[in-house]
């Protein structure tokens, strides 16, 4: 099963307009949605939906995604499903960078491609091990969701989570890839 996860922030209509139907097409018929309204700390957030996850028997993976991303693959599933069989891999996103030293992952050497509100962003298709992904969307493996957590006691609001969390796989390991 594919779990999705979205903290939703407290203008809604991106959600409904955008992340819920992508999250409709991209779903599976046992997928699970975990919808989070914590409006003070993404953090917090994600390990709610990530402690409610690991419960779930069957897990296969979880994708987390801003309330204003809209899904538009049709096989989400077995995509994640074919970079989740390598065991090496923790978390998957579809942009990201290498090289990476701040939080400012896009002044680095971009990886992937994704289109959002302002246009295409086109860093080169393909598999690319990276440092970070971006937050925008991150599908963690069940080894991520049974033994990563975002930080909260020493992050608060909304930025630098994803870099974080995948610094932690790293540190693990686990490699951080997009595709």
């Amino acid at each position: 099963m594919i779990a999705f996860g979205v903290c939703i922030g407290p203008d809604e209509a991106n959600y409904r307009s955008r992340a819920l139907p992508g999250i409709a097409r991209a779903a599976e018929p046992d997928s699970v949605l975990l919808e989070s309204r914590d409006n003070d700390s993404i953090f917090n957030a994600y390990n709610q939906i990530l402690d409610h996850v690991t419960g779930l028997e069957g897990i296969e993976g979880l994708v987390l995604l801003h309330d204003d991303v809209e899904l538009r693959e049709d096989d989400l599933g077995g995509i994640l499903r074919t970079r989740f069989a390598d065991p090496e891999v923790a978390v998957v996103g579809v942009i990201g960078a290498c090289g990476v030293g701040s939080l400012a992952w896009w002044e680095y050497e971009t990886r992937g491609g994704c289109e959002e509100t302002r246009g295409r962003i086109d860093f080169g298709a393909g598999l690319h091990d990276v440092d970070t992904v971006d937050g925008l969307l991150m599908a963690l493996s069940p080894w991520a969701i049974r033994n990563l957590r975002f930080d909260a006691d020493n992050y608060h609001g909304f930025h630098g989570y994803d870099a974080d969390f995948c610094a932690q796989a790293r540190a693990a390991g686990r490699r951080v890839v997009v595709d």
